[in-house]
């Protein structure tokens, strides 16, 4: 065995099973059955949700015992503005990204997230799981709805764009989604599997302009939406499809950064497919961080679907990891954390205040 394939056999053994995941969880601590994985099978990710988190200090206690688990696994959070909001008081309530959308200035977009930024990672988050990239382009995609910054991609690409350089100045890592865009939709993915029968070229004119654009700004990790684009793989969704991640967004963007996968125990993927076996096709075509976001059985079985896969050689996650762990670098080049008492500061709230006035008269 020569030097190079001795190294890359013993990259492959360190990276076990769990570090393709990031997973949700129940309850206000982090279970004693998700610190074991940890240290059996390594762990990618931390999400968190409303219901892990009623007050500030268990957020605090729950992000700094997440980091206990690895030192580079990601700490998330939905963290959009407006109905995607997940954490408690003093935590400013930014509105909607329609509304920062609606004021039609990038510079208070960008204000806005470095506001989002700074409160997350004082609050020890490595990513609030934004910017929402997709265009509303259908109005019944209520799924994305007011997420979205618009129906303009041009618009929608300006305001993802600030978004993606504030947070990287910030030390915290940007998340285009739903590539290649959700806002086509009129099915919800959390319930069923949307069809979009856009062709390339509508596809290229509008959805992928802001990905486009967030990419060119240096975003560096990318969430692949659970609906299938017929013209780009008639049978798998996006976030199952080695045509859109390895192909589209890896070959013919020229991504070589993080991609994630939208949560597998949505109806969309989950009831064809069942979590585990989305999974494998989620790795399998190219995606390196796949959501689990409630089930600790779904997280088992997928740890050990995995972990076959491994063992069979027929998966090697360590560029995965290597991806990841460039997004965390991210984070460590930035400097210390904010001080907790940013979080819900004056400046935040007055400019909350701010963009839901200028949306308003707006209209």
């Amino acid at each position: 065995m020569t030097a190079d394939e001795d190294q890359s056999r013993q990259r492959r053994v360190q990276a076990g099973p769990g570090h393709a995941l990031a997973v949700g969880f129940e309850g206000t601590r982090i279970p004693d059955d998700l610190a074991a994985l940890a240290e059996q099978a390594g762990l990618g990710g931390v999400i968190l949700f409303a219901r892990n988190c009623p007050r500030l200090e268990t957020v605090l206690a729950l992000t700094a015992a997440a980091r206990q688990l690895s030192p580079d696994l990601l700490v998330m959070v939905d963290h959009e503005g407006g109905p995607v909001h997940r954490l408690p008081p003093p935590f400013t309530r930014f509105p909607p990204p329609a509304a920062v959308g609606r004021c039609g200035d990038p510079r208070l977009a960008a204000a806005v997230a470095r506001a989002m930024a700074r409160e997350l990672r004082a609050a020890g988050f490595d990513s609030g799981l934004t910017p929402v990239l997709d265009c509303l382009l259908n109005p019944a995609c209520t799924v994305i709805g007011d997420r979205a910054f618009g129906t303009a991609p041009d618009a929608v690409a300006a305001c993802g764009v600030a978004f993606v350089e504030a947070m990287l100045a910030e030390g915290v890592v940007p998340v285009g989604k739903h590539f290649p865009g959700h806002g086509r939709a009129s099915v919800d993915s959390h319930l069923a599997l949307p069809d979009v029968d856009a062709t390339q070229d509508e596809l290229e004119g509008a959805d992928l302009v802001p990905f486009r654009a967030a990419l060119g700004a240096g975003c560096p990790a990318v969430m692949v939406a659970h609906v299938r684009y017929r013209a780009l793989d008639p049978v798998l969704p996006a976030s199952l499809s080695a045509a859109v991640i390895g192909g589209l967004l890896r070959r013919r963007l020229g991504f070589s950064g993080l991609v994630l996968s939208d949560d597998l125990e949505m109806a969309a993927v989950a009831s064809a497919w069942g979590v585990a076996g989305a999974a494998r096709h989620f790795l399998a075509a190219g995606g390196d961080l796949a959501l689990i976001c409630r089930s600790a059985s779904a997280r088992d079985e997928v740890v050990t679907v995995i972990g076959d896969e491994i063992n069979r050689g027929t998966l090697d996650l360590a560029p995965a990891v290597r991806r990841r762990q460039a997004g965390r670098r991210l984070v460590g080049a930035a400097g210390p954390r904010p001080d907790v008492s940013v979080i819900g500061c004056a400046e935040h709230r007055a400019l909350g205040e701010e963009v839901a006035r200028r949306a308003a008269e707006r209209g």
